[in-house]
């Protein structure tokens, strides 16, 4: 599973009608002119490229395009701890790409201890894991999967097919940034059964943090506001905001 979407196109430039976030129609232009990857035509086959072919050059930019796409990340991505709950609360999703090294995805499993399949639950996120070789053992990243698309193109020129890219377009506008994190923080986590504190916290941010145990007795526990003795509502674990007056223990969002 690729942690963003492909698209064939045969254009060298696509428009596109975007949802953006306040539900307006935003119209773009999707540039395909990036050389993603070649393929020498032989004379004694040109003229006469089978649909086999075509799918094998394909596949073949696709891995070239995954290798672009860490280089996408190492730029784009936004430093955090494994999980920022104060952010990923504020979306719907709860399915997510986490990319790491395979001797970081090796020791997290082993952890884990689980050998069926490459999916990860944790609280009530579940993680499909990509191990890729091109990423350094210091480095791993969360995505929202679909949430970048990239469109490729074939022309024959020449003696040869080229494969054309785009850039990776942010088409999914209610799922957070890729999210940079670092490998023993979620080894850590999954060790613990809770996030640990990171010593690369973003500045600023504020995570509320619970081991099941806690979060179990603070569900039962907090059954009534601290200020006014009403009753107060549930909003994720250890999170509640009162029905009848102005107390919360909301993280403040920035």
């Amino acid at each position: 599973m690729l942690p963003f979407t492909i698209k064939v196109t045969h254009q060298p430039v696509e428009r596109l009608c975007r949802i953006t976030a306040s539900s307006e129609q935003q119209n773009i232009d999707i540039v395909v002119d990036i050389h993603a990857h070649s393929r020498e035509i032989l004379p004694l086959f040109a003229g006469r490229q089978s649909a086999n072919s075509d799918t094998e050059v394909l596949n073949e930019a696709a891995e070239y395009a995954y290798e672009a796409f860490v280089g996408f990340l190492q730029r784009n991505a936004q430093p955090d701890i494994f999980l920022p709950f104060d952010r990923l609360n504020r979306y719907p999703h709860r399915l997510y790409c986490l990319l790491m090294s395979p001797n970081r995805t090796r020791e997290l499993f082993d952890v884990y201890n689980a050998s069926a399949g490459n999916r990860l639950t944790y609280d009530d996120y579940e993680l499909v894991v990509s191990r890729k070789t091109q990423l350094q053992d210091t480095e791993a990243y969360l995505i929202a999967p679909n949430k970048y698309t990239l469109f490729m193109r074939q022309a024959v020129e020449s003696r040869a097919i080229n494969v054309y890219r785009s850039d990776f377009v942010d088409l999914v506008t209610n799922t957070p940034p890729p999210i940079h994190l670092h490998p023993q923080d979620i080894i850590d986590a999954f060790e613990t059964g809770a996030p640990a504190e990171s010593e690369r916290p973003a500045e600023g941010r504020q995570l509320l943090m619970f081991s099941p145990d806690e979060a179990k007795e603070e569900k039962e526990n907090q059954a009534e506001c601290p200020k006014c003795g009403g009753p107060v509502q549930s909003i994720g674990v250890g999170r509640y905001f009162c029905l009848d007056c102005e107390w919360d223990n909301l993280p403040t969002l920035r």
